[in-house]
């Protein structure tokens, strides 16, 4: 029986980015064996770390603000009409009407 690409509770993103973490160490063995300093060796890595862990918060960060269930600050449009309002209401009424000096 063939197995699953992924593991069914994780998202498939998340073994992509598991790959991405483990080819920074083959890219590092491969410069130090065609004879790059030691210090250009952690520097690719240091770099290519860096690109992963950008890589995963950006992931992460379009899959929430991309789920259907969206926080209660992110909910409707502040100038949104009122559940209930008559369709004529207007926004901009005059809250004292009728009150005013003149009449």
């Amino acid at each position: 029986m063939p197995r699953p690409a992924h593991a069914p509770g994780r998202p498939p993103e998340d073994d992509l980015l598991r790959w991405a973490a483990f080819a920074c160490l083959p890219a590092a063995a491969a410069l130090l064996w065609r004879g790059a300093p030691f210090l250009t060796a952690a520097g690719v890595v240091c770099g290519l770390a860096a690109v992963t862990a950008a890589s995963r918060l950006l992931i992460r960060r379009s899959r929430r603000l991309g789920s259907p269930a969206r926080s209660p600050r992110l909910g409707a449009h502040p100038h949104a009409r009122r559940v209930g309002a008559p369709p004529h209401a207007r926004a901009h009424a005059p809250r004292n009407a009728g009150q005013t000096p003149a009449g």
